[in-house]
């Protein structure tokens, strides 16, 4: 095997790579990185047999062959070596790649690449088209509401929903809950439903580079791939029925009002500095103001007053403030609409404009 490429492709392909490679397994050979040169490409591969990343890079292939390279070794050799040809060598008799760049040259130790686990080849039952920015935004907004108990691995996934053109994630961890909507590029013909597991998307977004792109993403058995240019993410779906989200929304709220975006956050977060151990954010709303009211023993007070237009009564609810928060920070538009209907039933955060994202969020009760 003898591969010449470019270090800075090297490295690119390699931190992307390496987020599907395993840390704790007791696999060695899911620590490593599969390097495969095959005519003008040189493809590396990584897996934890839950979620595998592929990427391919232009190489000068002198000589084809497979090996598999320690993930963490080979990234801090890559990283550190000039902007400059990189040149890979297999010397089979000692089961060693010689690494040469410029005046540096490096003799790793490989695995056995005929250990390395098969990647998925899918052939995909359905397959639809969205743009990266609207991918990336649906999945940043909803992905925060979901749950890291692993008791409850379903709430550890995002359901999407796929209706011909319409592409839907919800997300809960039973204390809130978000919806969002987007149009794809290009639909399916049929329904289709999925848990995604969390951690494979949120490692998604990494991977999509920042300029605007078409991503394929692809339906087959229990597996889903994402196809980003020369860079394929292939995950296992999360198996069994997802809560029925639906009967969570009120069909009306008892009082409505609107605030400033901005404002709301800068206040929630000088508040939550006066939380401890999980204590609430007291939100009370009368005559035109929102009263935001914490507290601690050890700390102290703080009141914080917010104008507010709206419709309804007097509230008093209370708030876990980080759930707040994210669901502020959610929201595109400027404005926020604050929908309550009492203490004990979810509240709802959404923008005053149209816009295809909701956000629920249990109260706290306080004594």
């Amino acid at each position: 095997m003898y591969i010449k490429c470019v270090q800075s492709d090297l490295w690119n392909a390699i931190q992307i790579v390496q987020k599907a490679v395993s840390i704790r397994s007791t696999l060695p050979i899911l620590s490593g990185i599969l390097f495969q040169g095959e005519k003008k490409k040189l493809i590396l591969s990584g897996t934890n047999l839950e979620l595998s990343i592929k990427c391919s890079i232009s190489a000068n292939i002198k000589e084809g062959g497979s090996i598999v390279i320690p993930a963490r070794l080979i990234s801090e050799v890559v990283k550190n070596l000039p902007d400059a040809p990189v040149e890979l060598f297999l010397d089979s008799s000692s089961n060693q790649v010689k690494l040469l760049c410029q005046e540096s040259e490096f003799n790793i130790k490989t695995l056995p690449p005929e250990d390395f686990p098969n990647l998925p080849q899918l052939k995909t039952e359905h397959t639809c088209v969205i743009n990266s920015v609207n991918l990336v935004e649906i999945v940043g907004r909803v992905i925060r509401a979901t749950s890291t108990d692993e008791t409850r691995p379903i709430l550890m996934g995002v359901l999407l929903n796929i209706n011909k053109n319409r592409f839907k994630m919800v997300a809960t961890d039973s204390y809130r809950l978000a919806i969002g909507e987007t149009t794809l590029k290009k639909g399916v013909g049929d329904k289709i439903q999925a848990i995604i597991p969390a951690r494979a998307l949120g490692e998604l977004i990494k991977v999509v580079s920042k300029e605007e792109q078409d991503i394929s993403v692809g339906f087959t058995g229990n597996q889903l791939t994402f196809k980003i240019g020369d860079t394929t993410l292939i995950t296992r779906l999360i198996e069994g029925q997802y809560p029925n989200y639906q009967q969570l929304l009120p069909e009306k709220y008892e009082f409505k009002v609107g605030v400033d975006k901005e404002e709301l956050i800068s206040a929630v977060r000088r508040a939550s500095l006066f939380t401890q151990n999980n204590s609430p954010i007291k939100v009370k709303i009368q005559n035109g103001v929102m009263e935001l009211n914490a507290a601690a023993v050890d700390v102290g007070e703080v009141v914080e007053k917010i104008k507010t237009k709206g419709v309804g009564g007097d509230v008093n609810i209370a708030f876990n403030s980080q759930y707040l928060l994210d669901g502020l920070m959610s929201v595109k538009e400027d404005k926020v609409i604050f929908e309550v209907i009492n203490t004990v039933k979810p509240a709802l955060i959404r923008s005053e404009e149209k816009e295809n994202f909701l956000y629920l969020i249990m109260p706290v009760r306080v004594v």
